[in-house]
């Protein structure tokens, strides 16, 4: 996966200065439902955090491997392919400029499904040059528009959600969540 230096060591030193930063461990439950209905092989939980995820996936699904990526925290090789990529909290801090580059690649290495859970709106935290940590702030349609444009692929679900979040400290902030399957035209049923 492509990624700058400078934005790589900028990470590294959010993973570290923020203790929250990429410790979801929960599965969303329509990534659920995805796993639990089809027999499959291997799944990739792309920009894996500290591997929260990854050790609920291990846990749970012990007869499916599973591999992780992340930048800074699992910066293994990348199979070449999997049966799912998973992302959540991911696409909206990949570098602008290589966008289309990251997601030809995911979308070549997924043989069936894609689960995103993409941030539409602007992060708490901000990077140590003063960009906020989602380098990429769109609307839904946006995204949408962005992950249809792949042949042989097709929009199996998505969701938007929205709320007013309440930090600790700092006034509240407008939250919005697009979620999208995505399954290969080829794929099992």
């Amino acid at each position: 996966m492509a990624i700058s230096k400078d934005y790589q060591a900028q990470l590294k030193d959010l993973h570290n200065k923020v203790d929250s930063f990429g410790k979801r461990s929960k599965l969303p439950s329509e990534f659920k439902k995805l796993l639990d209905k089809h027999n499959f092989k291997s799944v990739l939980d792309f920009g894996a955090g500290k591997g929260h995820v990854t050790n609920t996936l291990v846990n749970n699904y012990p007869n499916i491997t599973i591999y992780s990526y992340d930048p800074v925290t699992y910066n293994n090789p990348l199979p070449d392919n999997v049966d799912v990529i998973y992302s959540s909290d991911v696409l909206e801090h990949i570098e602008p400029d290589l966008l289309d580059t990251t997601l030809e690649d995911l979308f070549n290495r997924a043989n069936y499904y894609q689960y995103h859970l993409i941030a539409c709106h602007p992060a708490k935290k901000k990077l140590n040059d003063g960009r906020n940590a989602h380098l990429i702030i769109e609307e839904p349609d946006w995204w949408r528009s962005k992950l249809e444009n792949f042949n042989d692929w097709d929009i199996i679900y998505e969701d938007v959600q929205e709320w007013i979040a309440t930090p600790k400290k700092g006034p509240p902030l407008p939250v919005k969540k697009y979620i999208i399957i995505l399954k290969k035209g080829t794929t099992q049923s």
